[in-house]
C-alpha cells in the first residue's frame, strides 16, 4: 500500500513539473514527501539501497505523470495554445501575489542599499526577456517526428545537458518552476516532443528512433544527476544565506517570463487566433491559472504552518 501511495504522489510531481509555472517541488512539499526526498538524495551514498527504493517509487510514478501530462498538453497546445499560455500566465501571476509580502524589505535592508534588491530583480526580468528572443531567433520550429530524429547530433546534446542544470536547480526549491524556466530557453518542447513521440507506438519502426531517444534522455539524466550530486548543496547554502536577494532575482526571472511566455510562443499562437480564443483566454484560462497557483500555495502554507507547530510541540515535550 506504501508502495502505490508513494508512486501516485510522484505521479502528481510529475504533473506538477510539466506545468509551466507550477513547482514540482511545491507538490512534493504540499503532499508530504520534499523533505524526505531531499534526505534521501543527500544520504543517498549511506543509505544507497533503502534512499534508492525510495526514490525509484516516486521516480516511476514522476515518469508517469510526466507521461500522461505531455501527452495531453501535445494536443492542448496544438488546438488552444492561446488559452493554455495564459493559463500558465494566470500561474504565474498568482505565484507572485503569493509571493509579494515576502519580498517586503526589513528596516535593516531598507538602511543598506535597498537599491540592490530591484537592481537584482530588473536584470533577472532583462535576462529572461533576452534569452527568449535568443530562443525564438535561433529555434527550429515546425519539425516534423521524423526530422526530429535525424536532427538530435552532439551540439543538441550539449545544449540539453547544460539547460536541465539551471532547471533541475529550479526544481529543487517550493515555488520556482522548472518547467518554465525550460519553455524559455527552449528546452521544453524537445522535451514534450520526445515523450509524446514515444507515447505513439507507430514511432517505434521509424529508423532512428530509439537511438534519437537515447540521444535526448542520456545527456538529460546526466545533467540533472550530477546537478543533484554537486550543485544543490552550494545552490541551496546560497539561497539560505543571501535569501532576501535570491528571492527577489526569482521574481525577476518569474516576471520576466510573463514576457516571455508570449515571446517564445508568438508565432504559433498567431497562426492560432481567433477572438474566441482571446474571450475564452481572459475569462478563463488566466483566472483559472491564478486560482490554482494560490490554492497551491495556500496549501503548501497550511501544511507549513502544521509541521512548524508539531515541531514547536516537540520541543516543547521534550
Amino acid at each position: 500500500m506504501k508502495t502505490v501511495l508513494l508512486f501516485l504522489k510522484g505521479v502528481a510531481i510529475g504533473i506538477g513539473n510539466m506545468i509551466a509555472g507550477v513547482s514540482g517541488g511545491t507538490i512534493a512539499f504540499i503532499i508530504g514527501v520534499y523533505e524526505e526526498m531531499i534526505t534521501a538524495f543527500a544520504n543517498i551514498t549511506k543509505k544507497f539501497w533503502p534512499n534508492f527504493l525510495y526514490l525509484l517509487k516516486i521516480g516511476i510514478g514522476i515518469v508517469v505523470g510526466v507521461a500522461i501530462t505531455a501527452k495531453i498538453l501535445n494536443i492542448l497546445f496544438q488546438m488552444l495554445l492561446l488559452e493554455v499560455v495564459c493559463l500558465f500566465v494566470g500561474v504565474i501571476i498568482g505565484g507572485l501575489i503569493y509571493d509579494i509580502p515576502e519580498l517586503k524589505l526589513t528596516e535593516d535592508e531598507m538602511h543598506n542599499k535597498p537599491w540592490r534588491f530591484f537592481l537584482a530583480m530588473g536584470i533577472a526580468i532583462l535576462v529572461i526577456i533576452a534569452l527568449s528572443v535568443v530562443n525564438v531567433v535561433f529555434s527550429k520550429g515546425g519539425a516534423s517526428p521524423q526530422d526530429r530524429f535525424d536532427n538530435v547530433g552532439i551540439k543538441e546534446m550539449i545544449y540539453l545537458f547544460l539547460l536541465i542544470i539551471p532547471g533541475t536547480m529550479c526544481m529543487l526549491f517550493p515555488g520556482i518552476s522548472g518547467s518554465l524556466l525550460f519553455m524559455v530557453l527552449g528546452l521544453y518542447y524537445p522535451v514534450l516532443n520526445a515523450i509524446s513521440d514515444f507515447i505513439h507506438v507507430s514511432n517505434w519502426g521509424e529508423p532512428g528512433f530509439f537511438l534519437y531517444l537515447i540521444k535526448i534522455i542520456v545527456p538529460l539524466l546526466l545533467g540533472a544527476g550530477l546537478t543533484l550530486l554537486f550543485i544543490s548543496k552550494p545552490i541551496k547554502w546560497l539561497f539560505n544565506k543571501y535569501h532576501k536577494l535570491c528571492l527577489y532575482i526569482i521574481v525577476g526571472f518569474v516576471i520576466g517570463s510573463i514576457f516571455a511566455m508570449y515571446i517564445v510562443n508568438f508565432k504559433e499562437i498567431t497562426l492560432q487566433f481567433t477572438p474566441w480564443h482571446l474571450v475564452f483566454s481572459l475569462i478563463f484560462s488566466i483566472p483559472g491559472g491564478m486560482a490554482l497557483s494560490i490554492g497551491l500555495n495556500t496549501l503548501g502554507a497550511k501544511r507549513k504552518a502544521k509541521e512548524e507547530a508539531k515541531l514547536l510541540e516537540k520541543e516543547n515535550n521534550e
